[in-house]
């Protein structure tokens, strides 16, 4: 299977106007620097039954007052009107303001978002996904059930751009100050590649690339029959082939900093992230599921869960 090019097709999913106000920015800043085309860039909105709750909130299910088909017919229609058309009109709106694009592609479907929002990616030849987390609310309570979430124990292969609750400071460039995380894998390669692919363009705009290994406290139990001694070893090569991509790509060795760390590699990451005042966060997206994240912990959950105000870069 050929994998699709980095930042070719560009989704943005609209749930609610709030919170994809926060992205525009951040996709006017890409638009412009992957110098795209207007074709690139589709707007989606994903219709899951809410149209029903004014009316199911309204009949007694006891009774057998259920909907009929012509009923749910009547009623998608009133909210495509009364909803979704309006909102989707004011959000290509919105989105011309920030990229100047005069054609502005929208579509939706009805069903589960995580379900069409994959199925979309997969089929549909995106690269690239911009999402944000819905509201502030959602920063108190864990991720499961969260359309972030479910996006994330999907297997798809676009890179999920995940736009922080911090807007930037007038004058300081998304790109100023990066951190991307290195473990070796193929994962953190292609967080590498795509973050070389940005950089290369934005040398003028980039203080600092800081790539970071974090040494997993388990080497300490030798249960693999890795030595901490040996697991730095690679730690280091995976750092010194990081850097190497990055200037192959273009970014200048001066602005790229290597440093490796001791603990849980989530946890570090995210202070870091915070540490450095990190504007960008690029990190490899294992495939994994739903269970094996409950038991074994997952870095992309602990950066989303503790970095909320970051821009983190899922690369798969």
């Amino acid at each position: 299977m050929t994998k699709t090019a980095a930042f070719s097709r560009i989704l943005l999913p609209v749930d609610a106007l709030q919170s994809y106000r926060r992205v525009l920015p951040f996709v006017g800043v890409l638009y412009r620097t992957m110098k795209l085309r207007p074709e690139q860039v589709h707007l989606l909105h994903v219709i899951e039954g809410s149209f029903l709750q004014r009316h199911m909130d309204t009949s007694d299910i006891s009774a057998g007052e259920v909907p009929t088909a012509a009923d749910m017919k009547r009623l998608r229609s009133q909210y495509m009107k009364d909803r979704v058309e309006p909102m989707l009109r004011q959000a290509a709106e919105m989105l011309g303001e920030v990229t100047d694009q005069r054609e502005r592609p929208v579509f939706f479907q009805d069903g589960d978002p995580v379900g069409i929002i994959d199925e979309i990616c997969r089929h549909g030849g995106y690269s690239t996904l911009i999402m944000s987390r819905r509201g502030n609310d959602e920063g108190a309570a864990k991720l499961t059930g969260s359309v972030v979430s479910g996006i994330l124990h999907r297997h798809s292969d676009a890179t999920i751009f995940l736009v922080g609750d911090q807007e930037l400071q007038p004058g300081v460039s998304p790109f100023a100050r990066c951190l991307i995380g290195i473990d070796g894998s193929p994962e953190s390669r292609s967080a590498v590649a795509e973050a070389g692919i940005l950089l290369a363009r934005v040398d003028a705009e980039i203080e600092k690339v800081l790539l970071l290994h974090v040494l997993d406290q388990s080497c300490y139990y030798d249960e693999n029959g890795v030595s901490c001694i040996q697991a730095s070893i690679s730690g280091q090569r995976a750092l010194e082939e990081a850097g190497n991509m990055l200037t192959a790509a273009g970014v200048r060795q001066e602005k790229i900093t290597t440093v490796i760390h001791f603990g849980k590699p989530g946890t570090v990451l995210a202070e870091e992230a915070i540490d450095c005042d990190a504007t960008l966060v690029f990190i490899g997206k294992r495939d994994r599921s739903r269970m094996a994240q409950v038991f074994l912990g997952s870095v992309c959950t602990d950066m989303i869960e503790n970095c909320r105000k970051k821009t983190i870069v899922l690369c798969n």
